[in-house]
């Protein structure tokens, strides 16, 4: 009879452990991937920028790039964001304008990419080159 419960009891722990190891697994692939969305405003000042993160790891560290801005030379780099414990960032800057031309703008955009300095995780977003056109 020993010998009976133990054939029953090995495979029933070792359909527990695999159990076990799919559900933390398939907790990580069920997370949101990390998310940034971009607003630009014309002001006299430059573009106004506002770039916000969603899901990103507690504490880590955001760099903020974007792509050439319209009638500009190269790529621009906004700088870091900090994220909180809630796994969100809101960046803030004033970059200033590129070009007199709204045909520019019009056929611009500028895509913001935020890169997670640790883990090189990367998201992204388009907004319009307006912004980038001086008042």
């Amino acid at each position: 009879m020993q010998h009976f419960t133990r054939r029953l009891l090995v495979p029933a722990l070792i359909v527990s452990a695999i159990t076990a190891s799919a559900t933390a697994a398939g907790a990580f692939v069920g997370q949101p991937k990390p998310a940034v969305s971009a607003e630009g405003e014309r002001t006299p000042q430059g573009a106004r920028l506002t770039i916000k993160g969603k899901n990103w790891p507690a504490g880590a560290r955001i760099k903020l790039t974007g792509t050439r801005a319209p009638g500009a030379n190269g790529t621009q780099d906004f700088g870091m964001a900090d994220v909180t414990d809630k796994g969100e960032f809101n960046f803030r800057k004033t970059v200033q304008c590129s070009t007199n031309r709204m045909d520019d703008a019009e056929n611009n955009p500028v895509t913001i990419t935020a890169a997670d300095s640790a883990t090189g995780v990367k998201a992204t977003a388009r907004i319009d080159g307006a912004p980038w056109v001086c008042q």
